[in-house]
């Protein structure tokens, strides 16, 4: 199975440094391979500086983590950790320096519910920072 530790939607503010993770555990031999895609274009180092991709391929759990540095509103968006025949999703927001702005997005998403409904939610907040701060 596989999982990303810290949900499927996960918020950090601009400037700061956020790490997603990937666990795939359950395995009887390594992943052939294990990577990340940012939309579905496949994240490497290249793409964006100062993002950094560590991995282990392992027999009983493997694990992938995606390091940026210092993140910028254009990070925003869903992040894909692909092995083989398995892919997990999050949803990555990143919100202005404003604390308050980030506690506003996470209400709006609450605490649980219908997956659709938490990104439409995120989006309407998203939409109104954007809408505020041009």
């Amino acid at each position: 199975s596989m999982t990303i530790p810290g949900g499927s939607i996960q918020y950090v503010s601009s400037g700061e440094g956020v790490m997603l993770e990937c666990l795939i555990s359950g395995l009887t031999s390594p992943p052939m391979s294990i990577y990340w895609e940012k939309g579905s274009k496949v994240m490497t180092v290249k793409e964006r500086s100062g993002v950094s991709i560590e991995t282990e391929k392992m027999a009983g759990v493997s694990r992938s983590s995606l390091y940026i540095g210092r993140t910028e509103l254009s990070d925003t968006g869903n992040y894909s950790c692909v092995s083989d025949a398995l892919t997990e999703a999050v949803l990555l927001v990143v919100t202005q320096d404003d604390e308050a702005q980030a506690s506003l997005a996470r209400s709006r998403v609450g605490s649980g519910g219908d997956a659709a409904l938490a990104s439409m939610a995120v989006l309407t907040v998203m939409s109104v920072a954007i809408a505020v701060t041009v």
